[in-house]
């Protein structure tokens, strides 16, 4: 059992780390995350200072809490509106480079690890690291643009993060559903999948509108933001209950797109009712939840992960096949919808997984804990934690200097 001063001094001195990181990115151009997995990992599997046993314990716990937080976030920040706006490009290129990724990496690793991964199993891996993070993408492209003039590169490339994150999650929910209905017909197993993303998205929709209305009636008044996270736990662990698994996560990600866009979607509809909701409050507000999840969710990776020579070779090589995967993505799809030059360039180079990969690479732990579907589930965790690290310092280190060295031979 961990001594309570002994978890007090891991939550402080990880927040500690990841401030401190974050300030000297401009230095050392290496994100947080890194420092901060290697921290767990320092602590878990090199020194063995910290017993593992206990912290596997809390992970459904922590994969919950980082699912809800990660959903409701990618939710609060969806601007339908920009979506729109961007659709012909920016989700192009998030579906494009999803695909791709589904197909290729899910076929390979299968073939090179058919011990660990059956075909659909290989797939719902590929859907883990098949998108872009949104806080990593973030945290890269403000350095960028202090290198290059980015044009409308950097609208893309953060709204395809936006949109990233929740079609990687209710992907890899779906075929978490597929592969735990062994003996259903694919016909049955499609329709229940429909009808559990349906219903809990109008859940999550309806919730969401009552919500936006009692945020208005209660405008002024403090503390009004924190009730929202007390308003969105129960929604998710009641969607899950009388949904299913997989129900609570859609209904956190409409919950917050509705709350934060209900002006925009009513008028589209030709109602006129209007809410006033502050929502750089409630972002800013939601930042800081998110950032304590994040670090502690970091060094909670690192401290769980057992990563071995196979499972570090074979991701340093998926993260190659994704960035190559990327480069076809960008290609075939730049000089239909007229990329620029600039929009070409650093949309291959620019991509990064985070927070979320690792979130999903817990979830066979946490819809399968007696294992009976997933004999590995182990190898999701330790395998996806070289593909973070990988893409995070290519897409931090290597991306933006090839890009500007491209740029300029352009030029």
């Amino acid at each position: 059992m961990i001594e309570p001063g002994e978890l007090l001094i891991l939550i402080s001195s990880t927040l500690f780390l990841s401030y401190l990181s974050g300030l000297i990115y401009d230095k050392t151009k290496i994100p947080d995350v890194v420092w901060l997995l290697g921290f767990g990992l320092f602590l878990g599997p090199a020194l063995h200072l910290l017993k593992v046993a206990i912290f596997q314990s809390l992970s459904p716990l922590m994969c919950i809490v980082a699912l809800i937080v990660i959903l409701f976030d990618a939710g609060i920040n969806v601007d339908v509106r920009e979506v729109m706006e961007t659709m012909d490009k920016a989700v192009t290129l998030c579906f494009t480079t999803f695909t791709i990724t589904l197909v290729t990496v899910g076929v390979l690793l299968h073939l090179f690890m058919p011990d660990s991964f059956t075909t659909l199993q290989a797939m719902l891996f590929a859907s883990m690291v098949g998108g872009t993070s949104t806080v990593s993408v973030l945290s890269i492209l403000a350095n960028l643009e202090r290198l290059v003039d980015m044009d409308g590169a950097k609208v893309i490339l953060m709204m395809e993060s936006v949109i990233s994150d929740p079609l990687c999650i209710i992907t890899s929910m779906t075929l978490i559903k597929m592969i735990m209905m062994r003996g259903v017909s694919p016909l049955d197993a499609a329709f229940r999948i429909i009808i559990t993303f349906s219903a809990s998205t109008i859940i999550g929709f309806v919730a969401g509108v009552l919500w936006a209305k009692v945020l208005h009636l209660l405008r002024g008044r403090p503390l009004n933001y924190i009730m929202t996270m007390a308003a969105l736990f129960p929604l998710y662990l009641v969607t899950e209950s009388f949904i299913g698994p997989g129900g609570g996560p859609v209904s956190a990600l409409t919950f917050g797109l509705a709350i934060t866009n209900f002006n925009y979607i009513f008028r589209s509809l030709g109602l006129e009712e209007r809410v006033w909701i502050d929502k750089y409050h409630l972002r800013e507000f939601h930042e800081e939840i998110t950032f304590f999840i994040k670090s502690f969710f970091f060094v909670f990776i690192g401290l769980i992960s057992q990563p071995t020579g196979r499972y570090i070779t074979i991701g340093l090589l998926i993260v190659l096949l994704l960035a190559l995967i990327r480069l076809m993505a960008v290609k075939t799809i730049s000089k239909p919808l007229h990329f620029t030059k600039t929009e070409t360039i650093l949309s291959a180079l620019i991509f990064a997984n985070g927070l979320p990969a690792l979130v999903m690479s817990q979830l066979p732990h946490l819809y399968d804990p007696t294992g009976l579907f997933f004999q590995h589930p182990d190898a999701y965790t330790n395998l996806c934690l070289p593909i973070v690290l990988g893409t995070i310092l290519f897409g931090a280190l290597l991306g933006p200097l090839t890009a500007r060295e491209m740029l300029k031979r352009s030029e």
